[in-house]
């Protein structure tokens, strides 16, 4: 059925037929998705719509009817109503005009709005209104008279509207879930029949694809397997019109010409091998090293071999005969090297003797530079801790004098001050003894009083009390006198110590600040020294870390004459030996040619 058919084209069409129900099921699977899609968001719509007015149910229950019962149980105050129904009516208001905003795209949905509840908004704004102003008057009265008449007026025409049109979202929502459920039943079966015919389509297809192009291998397979147990005349006959068959072709007219390639190729070997005989008969001769034979020539391909054999066996003679001459001229010039190379051995053994002695000496004088190198980069680096070690001294010593100076300073400061602080002392001695003198007076005027007081009799007692209190006054006043006057005496007498002792001070500080002057001064001294000091052993040390690197090069080079005088007695020796062993090779070389019998 497919023989005709190359491969490629049926296999292009098993895979355009199960691509064509692929796409026809995914087709389906697009158009399923796209209508369960339509229907979902139909579905939120209508649940979200029924969720919002439920919302609103909810927030008029519980803000505009459960505000009304709390305050009428006494479950919460004036004050926690007003606040719960203005959050409420904010709420309210605000998911209201979300609503409309929502609605306000489509005239038809305004239009049902302001229909279904234009009147019922009005009296919940009214019911909001009205329960605030009881509120806020605190009347029970008036809050039991709401409850009664007026409370289901304002509240139940919005909340029967609005469950009522959750109920229509909640059927509407439940109408399009069950049409959407047999659209998804409808897509699903359509989708398992196009893959129930695809999979008919494929396993009909498959195996007559399959059989029509194993059948050709199988068909090869076993002319090839017939050829290799030896069965030469094994054809496929294959005449099909595709691969499989043109190959088939091929492959029989290659048979064809391999069987009369192998006919002939027979007829050539037998010639040969007769050839191939008489080579090995000559070979078997020149084997035993007779190098006079002559190999007889064929017309076959084994004649330029014997051509090349005769040719290798005369010029192998002549090669050979060379060879013999140039031997016994190795063998003389041999012995000759021999004996130089033992002269020159002997000269090389004295030089390496000489070399090993200098070198000797070269090492002790390197070591010698080397410690002189050391012990200079280390008196170097003494010097240069002294040089520095005396920079700070001097740093510490200028510092010490400038921190005397100011010591100095502060010192004569501080004795101004204590002058001055005796000054007001003098002077608190003169108001000490003016308030003495108030003292006195007043204890005079006490005492005048006191007799006046006296006099007066009854009506001056009162008078005489104060009197009294006037004197103990004025001796309060005295005793204090006396003791901030002895203060005083104290404070100067302090004073005047301090003074003496800070004069004292002051001159030892003067000592102190000319002695670190004249350590400042020897100190730079020292500091010039030890510069120049340092200089000269860092130059002595530069000097000798030169010398050191030279005797260090000299060493190096010294070592590489000593390298290079062993390896020259190496190679001395070794030239020996290989002649030693050129002598006997030549001996065994014309040994090995006088075995070959050569042509006059």
């Amino acid at each position: 059925m497919f023989s005709n058919i190359r491969i490629g084209r049926r296999l292009l069409l098993l895979i355009a037929v199960l691509t064509l129900v692929f796409m026809s099921v995914g087709a389906v699977t697009l158009i399923g998705m796209s209508d369960m899609s339509e229907d979902t968001s139909e579905l939120n719509n209508k649940l979200t719509v029924a969720a919002e007015f439920s919302h609103l149910r909810s927030i008029i229950e519980n803000s505009l009817v459960g505000v009304a019962n709390k305050i009428n149980l006494g479950k919460i105050t004036w004050q926690e109503a007003a606040d719960t129904l203005d959050l409420g009516r904010k709420e309210f208001e605000l998911n209201w005009s979300k609503q409309l905003e929502k609605n306000a795209q489509s005239p038809d949905l305004v239009e049902f709005f302001d229909d279904a509840f234009g009147l019922e908004v009005d009296l919940v704004r009214q019911g909001y209104d009205v329960l605030s102003k009881i509120i806020e008057s605190e009347s029970r009265a008036q809050l039991a008279l709401y409850m009664l008449n007026e409370e289901h007026e304002y509240s139940e025409p919005f909340l029967d509207s609005a469950l009522a049109l959750a109920s229509l979202g909640s059927a509407e929502a439940q109408e399009v879930f069950d049409t959407s459920e047999s659209d998804a039943t409808l897509y699903i079966s359509s989708s398992a029949i196009l893959v129930v015919v695809g999979l008919i389509l494929a396993m009909t297809l498959g195996p007559l694809i399959y059989v029509s192009i194993t059948s050709p291998i199988k068909s090869i397979s076993g002319v090839i397997e017939k050829l290799s147990a030896g069965d030469l005349d094994a054809r496929t006959n294959l005449h099909s019109k595709d691969e499989l068959g043109q190959l088939g072709t091929a492959f029989d007219s290659l048979l064809g010409e391999r069987v009369s390639t192998m006919a002939k190729a027979e007829e050539d070997n037998e010639q040969i091998n007769n050839s191939v005989i008489e080579l090995l008969m000559a070979v078997s001769s020149l084997s035993e090293r007779d190098l006079t034979v002559k190999v007889p020539v064929a017309e076959d391909v084994t004649g330029p071999v014997a051509d090349a054999m005769n040719m290798m066996a005369s010029e192998t003679a002549r090669v050979l005969g060379d060879i013999s001459k140039i031997a016994d001229q190795v063998a003389e010039a041999a012995s000759a090297v021999q004996g130089q190379g033992g002269k020159v051995h002997e000269l090389a053994d004295s030089e390496r003797l000489i070399v090993e002695d200098t070198m000797g000496k070269l090492d002790e004088a390197s070591k010698t530079m080397n410690m002189i190198a050391k012990l200079a980069k280390a008196c170097n680096d003494i010097a240069a801790k002294a040089s520095t070690s005396t920079q700070e001294a001097l740093e510490t010593v200028s510092k010490t004098a400038t921190g005397m100076s100011e010591i100095r300073e502060t010192i004569s400061e501080t004795e101004k001050r204590i002058k001055r602080l005796g000054e007001r002392s003098q002077e608190i001695n003169g108001v000490v003894a003016i308030i003495n003198n108030i003292a006195e007076r007043t204890h005079v005027l006490a005492l005048n009083a006191s007799m006046q007081a006296a006099a007066a009799g009854d009506a001056g007692r009162g008078f005489a009390v104060v009197a009294d209190e006037v004197q103990r006054l004025a001796e309060s006043s005295r005793q204090s006198t006396s003791e901030i006057g002895g203060l005083v005496s104290n404070i100067q007498a302090e004073t005047a110590e301090t003074m003496a002792t800070m004069n004292r001070t002051i001159a030892q500080v003067i000592d102190g600040t000319e002695l670190a002057h004249s350590s400042g001064v020897q100190m730079e001294a020292t500091q010039k020294t030890t510069e120049e000091l340092a200089n000269a052993v860092s130059q002595i040390a530069k000097r000798s870390l030169l010398q050191a690197h030279v005797n260090n090069e000299l060493r190096e080079q010294a070592k590489q004459v000593q390298k290079s005088t062993q390896d020259t007695a190496t190679e001395l020796e070794l030239q020996a030996s290989q002649t030693e062993n050129l002598v006997e090779y030549s001996k065994r070389l014309l040994a090995s040619v006088k075995v070959f019998k050569l042509p006059a």
